[in-house]
């Protein structure tokens, strides 16, 4: 199941209407940092299918949202639980230390 795109029509459905936990990437155009992640987060779509969803927000393109989350450098990785943000990832763009977080947040969130 590939990431979805988020903007400010799909947001409270996509994120915080989903049944099951969120991974948000806030990201930009340009960001080598954030297309690294990107791809990593698709590959813990699949493998996690059913027990996670991956979104993703421009924030160049979504500045309304984008605003809620004060966000001072990208990529930010945004975990929601139930609607709402449980925790925040913001570290070197490597698999290992994502699903660490990803693992801990599912177990610590529950």
């Amino acid at each position: 199941m590939p990431s979805v795109n988020i903007n400010i029509n799909n947001f409270q459905l996509e994120v915080q209407e989903s049944p099951i936990p969120v991974i948000l990437e806030l990201w930009a155009e340009g960001c080598g940092s954030c297309d690294t992640i990107a791809q990593i987060l698709e590959e813990i779509a699949v493998e996690m299918k059913g027990r996670i969803k991956v979104a993703k927000l421009d924030l160049g393109k979504n500045r309304e949202l984008a605003a809620q989350f004060a966000v001072q450098f990208v990529p930010i990785l945004a975990f929601f639980k139930g609607g709402i943000v449980n925790d925040f990832f913001v570290d070197a763009p490597q698999k290992s230390a994502i699903v660490k977080w990803v693992h801990k947040t599912l177990l610590t969130s529950s």
